[in-house]
């Protein structure tokens, strides 16, 4: 028969270092899940409330395999218009001409920095993306809370 070995004790500095990695593992994901939850959200009330008009874009923004779009937003009564406003919902190459004009866009003005919506942003996505960040930091952080207790008693 084997013996159910225990774990090894973990010194004071140790347990420092695994409270300090739990605390940051949870505030890495609840800002990044809670920030995919906010663009969400935010792209679902523009979607309904904002004011429609075109999207010219000047340059590309953040680029890994396609980049960000950022250009200017002009509303369809030319009431509005707003410079450096980032395109959610559309992306483009890395390489190449932008895309033209891209009609039936809206705004989010309220935003700190202006963002346009295309009508095809999918706001449920970033939803639950934010949603899936959020629960796979709750069960990090469980687990790593399982494992310092099991090494305090361990020690004790």
């Amino acid at each position: 028969m084997t013996s159910r070995q225990h774990p090894k004790p973990v010194s004071p500095a140790g347990r420092v270092v695994l409270w300090v990695l739990l605390v940051f593992v949870i505030l890495l994901t609840l800002g990044v899940g809670l920030s995919l939850i906010g663009d969400g959200v935010n792209g679902r009330r523009t979607l309904e409330e904002g004011p429609v008009g075109t999207f010219t874009p000047t340059e590309r923004g953040s680029c890994e395999t396609t980049c960000a779009l950022i250009g200017d937003f002009t509303s369809a009564d030319g009431t509005v218009i707003e410079r450096d406003v980032e395109l959610k919902g559309r992306r483009a190459v890395s390489s190449g001409p932008l895309p033209g004009e891209i009609e039936d866009v809206r705004l989010d003005a309220e935003s700190r920095r202006p963002v346009a919506y295309t009508v095809g942003f999918d706001w449920r996505s970033s939803v639950f993306k934010g949603s899936a960040v959020l629960l796979v930091g709750v069960a990090v952080a469980t687990v790593q809370v399982v494992l310092i207790r099991r090494h305090r008693r361990a020690s004790t």
